[in-house]
């Protein structure tokens, strides 16, 4: 039996979605060559410190419980133009007895409006069951409270990060180290972590998670890219008739239903890469099986994923000022004028959630950062 010397899966071949693969004719070459024999995944890691994401399953679960008990701190990280999309109820449930700092990352793509204090206690108000340590606001593109956590990091022999894909967490790690990274298997597990130096603390870096409840977890890299705010996010007004359907991108559309004279007025908010579009219920259809993938980004093409390959559910909220619905890997619709009904079709597996504003509707004069 041949293991990989990085994190011990046994090399295989077959499987390149599982531990220990690599292509058999590089496999073969390098052993020839009396080269140190790496799974694909710890050779990324090695030679281009990137860890390829792991899926939630009872194998990682185990061995990221067993990871997490043997360091000073857990650090959990949350992208907070998606919060829906990193805060997962099974990865909260493993760390439930550790202690943790939690890190809310890329604040400087909420509206300047926003303040910090605000952001704060919004978070604390969402994850008030949980055991905190402590929260600390960053953008590692603005270089914003990087030092204020490293003072904090710099108290522990060796801490760890944790999150899903995409929140920012190798960034983190890269602005707190200067990442001279190296790949290491954390003592009794077959996982590859990262491993980098921060003065005398030590910090890992684990895989990113993927659950399949956000829409940019069922998209091609390529195309997850785009659909990640990166500079900013768009932010659009709208003022919708009963009889109006609007789409955020081919992945999430919304009906209405409401009696009031006065029409409902809301903002929606997402990455500068998804596209909305409104349009009247009589060619909605139609208009939907035609511009999936085209006008209707993301999916960046028809084809991947295709429209016919989801199971479709339609969910039914009502809404008013101060209330949020936010889409997981998406974005979210802000009600600056309500009651309304709302009814969102959206693939099968997304997580879809009313919640309390985090961006305060009374509030006039709102800028983009």
């Amino acid at each position: 039996m041949v293991k990989c010397e990085g994190c011990g899966a046994q090399i295989q071949h077959e499987d390149g979605k599982k531990p220990g693969y690599v292509p058999k004719d590089v496999f073969e070459k390098r052993k020839a060559q009396g080269k140190q024999l790496l799974c694909q995944r710890c050779f990324r890691a090695r030679h281009y410190g990137k860890l390829e994401p792991v899926r939630f399953r009872s194998d990682f679960s185990e061995e990221l419980s067993k990871i997490v008990d043997g360091f000073d701190r857990v650090v959990w990280v949350f992208d907070i133009t998606d919060f829906e999309g990193s805060y997962d109820p099974l990865l909260a449930d493993i760390l439930r007895n550790s202690e943790k700092i939690l890190v809310i990352n890329k604040i400087d793509l909420l509206p300047r409006a926003v303040s910090v204090q605000e952001i704060r206690d919004w978070v604390r108000g969402r994850l008030e069951s949980e055991k905190i340590e402590d929260i600390y606001l960053t953008s590692t593109t603005r270089k914003y409270g990087i030092t204020r956590l490293a003072n904090h990091l710099s108290k522990f022999q060796k801490v760890v990060f944790v999150g899903m894909t995409n929140v920012g967490k190798s960034s983190l790690v890269r602005a707190l180290t200067g990442a001279n990274v190296s790949v290491t298997p954390f003592p009794g597990t077959t996982m590859g972590l990262i491993k980098a130096q921060m003065g005398k603390t030590l910090v890992y870096d684990t895989p990113g998670i993927i659950t399949d409840h956000r829409v940019i977890d069922f998209l091609p890299a390529n195309c997850q890219k785009l659909i990640v705010p990166q500079k900013h996010l768009s932010r659009m007004t709208f003022k919708p008739d009963n009889d109006r359907v609007i789409f955020m991108g081919g992945m999430c559309r919304f009906d209405f239903d409401f009696t009031t004279q006065l029409l409902p007025i809301f903002q929606i908010f997402a990455s500068e890469g998804v596209k909305f579009h409104m349009t009247d219920l009589k060619k909605a259809d139609e208009l939907w099986k035609r511009q999936y993938g085209k006008l209707l980004v993301p999916p960046c093409t028809p084809k991947e994923p295709s429209l016919e390959s989801f199971r479709w559910k339609e969910l039914e909220f009502d809404l008013d000022v101060k209330n949020e619905l936010a889409i997981a890997g998406l974005g979210w619709l802000s009600v600056r004028r309500g009651p309304f009904k709302i009814k969102v079709k959206i693939p099968e597996q997304v997580t879809v959630r009313k919640r309390v504003a985090l961006v305060n509707p009374y509030r006039g004069g709102m800028r983009d950062d």
